[in-house]
């Protein structure tokens, strides 16, 4: 991963986190960002950004490629949760959880995309097991992971003929902020996920391209 141009969105904790502290140790060139605060991982560009928002997105994936060059490897990790019943389930609760696991996946993809053709770079989206199954007052998050998996892998089939290598990883229960907002206990690390995404980032064959990735412990 030496000098590669790594791009990961919600780095400021958890698997993004991981995935971001990974690359760096490699010796890759990275531009991390997240909405709540700047990332802290070592980063040659860290920005806040809210991937929801177009205007945001266009501005930290420009900067980043004038400062890095265009990304060889992007990893659209920016999600969040909101849990309730679907009768107490409020609009501004689903466009969030929408708007950014699944809105914000597409704009940071697409304003990744002509560098992406340049390197023949490898997208990489982070799903969830919750992208294959149905799960109690979390419906919203669910829609989005399962819509997350369709945007990618019909990315693979636009990608092909530039030889854009996309893939979707699928986690089970990962040790993350997130997760304690759920009932359900750990059966992994976000660790275990950065390695897997590495894998795909660089070694995984073009053959796997349009692969949901599961990782259920």
């Amino acid at each position: 991963m030496r000098e590669k141009v790594c791009v990961v969105t919600g780095a400021s904790r958890g698997i993004g986190l991981a995935c971001a502290d990974a690359f760096a140790s490699e010796g890759a060139r990275l531009a991390v960002c997240a909405s709540s605060s700047v990332p802290s991982v070592r980063a040659d560009l860290s920005r806040r950004c809210d991937v929801s928002n177009g205007e945001q997105v266009g501005r930290f994936f420009a900067e980043a490629e004038a400062l890095l060059g265009p990304p060889d490897v992007v990893v659209l990790n920016a999600g969040v949760l909101e849990r309730a019943p679907i009768e107490e389930f409020t609009d501004e609760q689903f466009d969030r959880v929408v708007g950014v696991n699944l809105r914000g996946a597409f704009l940071c993809a697409r304003a990744a995309w002509k560098g992406l053709a340049r390197t023949r770079g490898r997208l990489i989206g982070m799903g969830s097991i919750s992208g294959t199954l149905g799960t109690a007052e979390a419906a919203a998050y669910n829609a989005s992971k399962w819509g997350l998996t369709g945007l990618v892998k019909s990315l693979a089939e636009e990608g092909r003929d530039a030889s854009i290598f996309c893939a979707v990883v699928l986690p089970g229960s990962v040790d993350t902020d997130m997760l304690r907002k759920t009932p359900f206990d750990p059966q992994m690390t976000p660790g275990d996920v950065a390695r897997v995404v590495r894998f795909l980032a660089d070694e995984a064959p073009f053959a796997m391209t349009g692969s949901a990735v599961e990782v259920f412990g």
